[in-house]
């Protein structure tokens, strides 16, 4: 029926039956796509970092979703990582048992936030713990497309990160440089001059393993990133209102 034609009776209402035949197109976005570039061309782990908090974050990212700056300068995983937490999975999604357990694992890398979901070598799972330094292995360059599954699987490397309950220290050359970011991070809690309150004693201990060059454990650490996001947000209300002219401000 043409749009300006008027029906009078409910009768010359009419219908069709059909199709319209449309098509998605779905990107990973500028970040995403130097992401998946650098894993197809190089096969390595993109990383990005912010010009401000020097926060590296993985997978690459535009912009630092804490200072709101654009994250210019990207980096790319050469090391290992380690097995942050992990799970056994013993069906499909449709909930059929699979022929063999598939373990899958959070890998995080140092000095790094974020990381990667991924299936541990099936040959090596067994035994497997939390902090145990693994590596990727990755397709042939000729079949890669870019996405996750270019890689297999991680590997573990038989070396361990130090795990949940470890308290031993590791070498300098390995603890450095996550020291060096822990520590940049308790800077800048202070610096903000965020009221700690009963968080204070948690903080203290968490100092001191840093000094120790003491691995987190996961609890401390998530700990200790919720501070450091709420002191940011502490000192950027406190630099706004600073920022505000008396003259600008209602008065009342």
């Amino acid at each position: 029926m043409p749009i300006l034609e008027r029906i009078e009776q409910q009768i010359q209402a009419r219908h069709w039956t059909d199709s319209i035949p449309l098509e998605y197109h779905y990107t990973a976005g500028v970040a995403g796509e130097e992401f998946r570039r650098e894993l197809k061309e190089n096969g390595k782990l993109l990383t990005s970092k912010c010009p401000k908090c020097k926060t590296n974050y993985l997978p690459a990212r535009m912009f630092c979703p804490t200072c709101f700056l654009e994250t210019t300068e990207k980096v790319s995983i050469t090391g290992s990582g380690y097995v942050y937490s992990f799970t056994i999975v013993a069906g499909d999604k449709s909930a059929n048992k699979l022929a063999e357990p598939t373990t899958v694992a959070m890998i995080k890398f140092e000095g790094v936030k974020g990381g990667i979901i991924h299936k541990i070598d099936p040959a090596s799972s067994a035994g497997l713990t939390l902090g145990t330094k693994v590596e990727p292995v990755f397709r042939e360059r000729k079949v890669r497309t870019g996405a996750l599954a270019d890689i297999l699987f991680f590997r573990p490397t038989g070396a361990v990160h130090g795990g949940r309950h470890s308290v031993a220290k590791v070498p300098s050359s390995q603890a450095e440089p996550e020291k060096t970011h822990l520590q940049n991070l308790i800077d800048m809690v202070d610096e903000s001059g965020y009221p700690l309150g009963e968080e204070e004693s948690d903080l203290s201990v968490i100092r001191e393993k840093i000094g120790r060059n003491e691995h987190l454990s996961r609890e401390e650490d998530s700990l200790l990133h919720k501070i450091v996001d709420r002191a940011r947000e502490w000192h950027r209300a406190e630099k706004t209102s600073a920022d505000t002219e008396p003259e600008n401000t209602m008065s009342g």
